[in-house]
């Protein structure tokens, strides 16, 4: 079967339901955007760092097939399926989880140095470009306010993925770094018998000096071998909620003995440690 169908040597392209138009036409720029967007997605999704935005990522790929079907024809009225309210609701509720656990910046900010937030921010400007191309071809053209209303909120929510994603790896990059620093100076702390309380603050103190460092106020939390707490520091300004999360994930982190970041996949159904997500108190 060949790929290639000489069709749109011409210039132009069928809409579903066979009307054809010119590949410039303002529909078609309208849904290849959209499809570019998915492909962003797609890109975005194999870069995040985090099985839950993974998740988030690949339903919305579906969710823009789904959108895209109806801009690629003019009578989308006998469509079977089509994006309605719920899946609006579903994006701000999304929205609304991931703010809970990040700090919103206050200005402009560019895309971080990681490839993971930064892919998404690349997703988050093709799908403002689609709600461009989107705004324009509702003035020449019946489309439903569904569609701009999806659009609006996926670049909300690629942008706090982008920075949920950006907080994850600078907490990743900032654990290495703290622990490349004491591992020497603990090693030998531990060697002369000096209490465990007085190395924790040490490292809650090269913790802090990260954190002001990056500018990221958190949570610290240091345990003992046995998943126990020995030290904690709130930041001024750190969230409520990450008080709790950082206490379990350090905990997770001891007594498994691998960062919470790299249990995502052993705790899925055909993983070793499925259903370790419902423990009690352990945080992936």
């Amino acid at each position: 079967m060949r790929i290639y169908t000489r069709m749109g040597d011409k210039g132009e392209t069928s809409l579903i339901g066979g009307k054809k138009v010119e590949k410039c036409d303002q529909r078609v720029e309208t849904y290849g955007t959209v499809d570019e967007a998915i492909s962003a997605i797609s890109l975005a999704r194999s870069c995040v760092k985090r099985e839950q935005v993974r998740g988030y990522l690949q339903k919305i790929e579906e969710d823009l097939f789904i959108l895209n079907s109806e801009l690629a024809t003019l009578e989308s009225e006998k469509l079977k399926v089509r994006l309605t309210q719920e899946e609006i609701k579903w994006l701000e509720k999304k929205i609304d989880e991931i703010t809970e656990n990040i700090k919103l910046p206050k200005d402009f900010i560019l895309p971080a140095p990681y490839l993971s937030s930064s892919s998404l921010h690349l997703a988050r400007t093709v799908v403002r470009r689609a709600e461009r191309e989107a705004v324009r071809l509702k003035r020449s053209q019946n489309i439903r306010e569904e569609i701009l209303m999806y659009l609006n909120r996926l670049s909300d929510f690629l942008y706090c993925c982008a920075l949920f994603e950006e907080t994850e790896e600078i907490i990743k990059q900032a654990v290495t770094e703290i622990s490349k620093s004491v591992k020497e100076k603990v090693s030998n702390e531990m060697k002369e018998g000096k209490i465990l309380f007085k190395i924790a603050k040490e490292i809650i103190q090269k913790a802090r000096e990260k954190v002001e460092e990056i500018r990221k106020p958190m949570c610290i939390a240091v345990v003992d071998e046995y998943g126990y707490l020995i030290a904690f520091e709130r930041m001024e300004g750190a969230l409520l909620g990450s008080i709790e999360l950082a206490i379990n994930k350090a905990k997770t982190a001891v007594l498994l003995k691998m960062e919470t970041s790299e249990l995502h996949e052993l705790a899925k159904p055909s993983g070793e440690l499925y259903g370790i997500n419902n423990a009690s108190s352990l945080i992936l």
